[in-house]
């Protein structure tokens, strides 16, 4: 009788260690699924980032990160376009009067910004894509109104409480530079936003694909073929969104 009840409870006990192994595969397999989404790096993740290889304290990286965010909204809003040198360049999209969505909306798509983003060859090249000869990005990183380098945004510090040497505002922005492109070539969406919220603040940049198009040349005004390609995508923030409009 003892025996019998012994095997009962050892195959009882087989049963839920077999259901418990088919749920854990359930969940392991739900977490893959979800992390298959695209990531995010926010802010605060960035700026660690920044720090680790640079060889900064957190807060001389956020200090340059912040130098550059500032000047170059300081700029957008006089209607400037400014460009971070290596990286890429911002202006002011020049959009007429339509009927859109509202982004929060399931139809909506979100991806309307106020400002343009075009990366500059050695940012496009550090990502593998092909920004092509005689590439309008690379006109528009060679002749922005603004001109931010290390520099500049030593200098924009130095008016501020917030000082940071020409030397490590470098070493900060180059960090900035490879963090960016890490995260873009994992395909993680990267966050300059707001502390808590990465849709207020500066804004978020993100691998776009473009389908091939018809285009015309803007010399020639003939039709032309444009072939599919990746480029790098921004969404304006809500700080800098109301800054510029």
């Amino acid at each position: 009788m003892s025996k019998g009840i012994m095997s009962q409870k050892e195959l009882s006990r087989r049963t839920v260690l077999r259901r418990g192994a088919i749920l854990s595969t359930f969940l392991g397999l739900g977490a893959v699924t979800m992390t298959g989404q695209t990531a995010a790096m926010n802010k605060a993740e960035l700026i660690e980032a920044m720090a680790s290889e640079s060889g900064l304290s957190k807060a001389d990286a956020k200090r340059a990160l912040d130098g550059f965010t500032h000047v170059t909204t300081r700029a957008l809003a006089k209607g400037d376009s400014a460009v971070l040198v290596g990286f890429g360049s911002f202006s002011i999209s020049k959009r007429s009067a339509r009927t859109g969505r509202n982004p929060s909306s399931r139809n909506g798509s979100g991806d309307d910004s106020p400002v343009t983003f075009d990366a500059c060859p050695e940012f496009a090249a550090a990502l593998d894509l092909n920004p092509g000869k005689g590439d309008e990005a690379s006109a528009k990183c060679r002749d922005a109104d603004v001109v931010i380098d290390a520099e500049y945004i030593a200098s924009a510090a130095g008016r501020s409480h917030e000082r940071i040497s020409e030397d490590d505002a470098k070493r900060a922005l180059e960090a900035f530079i490879n963090a960016t492109a890490k995260a873009l070539k994992k395909g993680d969406r990267l966050s300059v936003g707001g502390e808590e919220d990465e849709n207020e603040g500066f804004g978020t940049f993100s691998i776009s694909k473009r389908s091939a198009r018809t285009g015309r040349n803007p010399q020639t005004g003939k039709e032309i073929q444009i072939a599919a390609k990746k480029v790098v995508k921004f969404k304006a923030g809500a700080e800098l969104s109301k800054a510029v409009n």
